[in-house]
């Protein structure tokens, strides 16, 4: 045998050696993670990990660890915040202006949007003060949205977990829009506007319609816009308070997409959705008037900021 031939069958047998220490650390590796995990999950007060990454598949939801994952643009996100800055000022001036002039003739407070609203902000909120308010039902609409924005990213969704503790999905991708998508929209608002927007095209919301309640034999009239004014207001209250004591409590996703911009985009969301559901409640405010109002303030804004520069 050559000399050569030698070399190369030596160069092959170290390759295989390499390949196949390389196959058992990776083994071991393995085998130690998986320890690991089981001796977290032994542990009595061990809770599921809402969000973490493998290889390339992430797995999304409130308690990850944001350094697990790379952020990504957060000088970029950091500059759109503080553009949205003057953007927020402008919406929740504007709002307070509207709901001011709204109040002043007494209309609003006699319209029936606002007092079926109000009747189900109370009853979300007695229901917390008997400590009535079931987490899982936020813990499903939160990682039930992130499933929905995942889908709509063009992610795949490959698992969903729920329960009292907390959850977590399974999914090939994240974006902006799937991690602080829970915050954004309220998913069982949105689920009432479409169960509305369907039985309108069917029924005539506000006709006034005869209801018997069962066993009382007591005879009403009632509106079907009523009952969806009420949950509305319900599921908003659900949206917000459960909302706010996430952020309270879990900072993850804010940190991965930079807390800064997260807050302003969270807050500026739901001023809009809060104007919306006050202009279809309200009888005398309708969206050219926020367009007008909104203008004037740029307009204002404008003109005293280039009075500063002259001066």
């Amino acid at each position: 045998m050559s000399a050569h031939r030698q070399a190369q069958q030596k160069q092959a047998k170290n390759r295989r050696s390499a390949k196949s220490g390389k196959g058992e650390k990776m083994r071991l590796k393995a085998a130690h993670e998986k320890e690991l995990i089981d001796a977290r999950r032994s542990n009595p007060n061990y809770a599921e990990p809402d969000f973490h990454q493998a290889g390339d598949a992430s797995f999304e939801d409130d308690d990850f660890d944001p350094m697990a994952i790379p952020p990504t643009g957060q000088k970029r996100k950091l500059v759109v915040g503080l553009f949205l800055v003057p953007v927020c000022i402008v919406a929740a001036v504007t709002l307070l202006e509207l709901f001011f002039r709204a109040t002043v003739d007494g209309k609003f407070w006699k319209s029936e949007g606002f007092w079926f609203f109000t009747f189900g902000c109370m009853l979300w909120f007695a229901l917390g003060w008997f400590r009535m308010q079931p987490a899982w039902l936020y813990v499903f609409a939160h990682e039930f949205t992130h499933v929905i924005a995942a889908k709509l990213s063009g992610g795949k969704v490959h698992a969903m977990h729920v329960s009292d503790e907390g959850g977590y999905i399974e999914t090939d991708k994240t974006n902006v829009l799937i991690t602080l998508s829970p915050y954004l929209v309220p998913l069982y608002t949105v689920v009432i506007f479409a169960i509305y927007g369907l039985l309108e095209a069917f029924v005539d919301m506000h006709r006034d319609v005869m209801w018997t309640l069962p066993f009382l034999e007591v005879t009403m009239w009632i509106r079907w816009a009523w009952l969806v004014y009420f949950f509305v207001g319900m599921t908003w209250c659900f949206h917000i308070t459960f909302t706010l004591e996430v952020l309270r409590t879990e900072q993850s996703d804010l940190e991965h997409n930079g807390e800064f911009f997260s807050i302003i985009l969270i807050f500026l969301t739901n001023l809009a959705l809060i104007g919306a559901l006050f202009i279809v409640a309200s009888p005398t405010v309708n969206w050219i008037d926020v367009w007008e109002d909104a203008k004037g303030m740029v307009l204002w804004a404008w003109e005293y900021v280039s009075a500063l520069r002259s001066t």
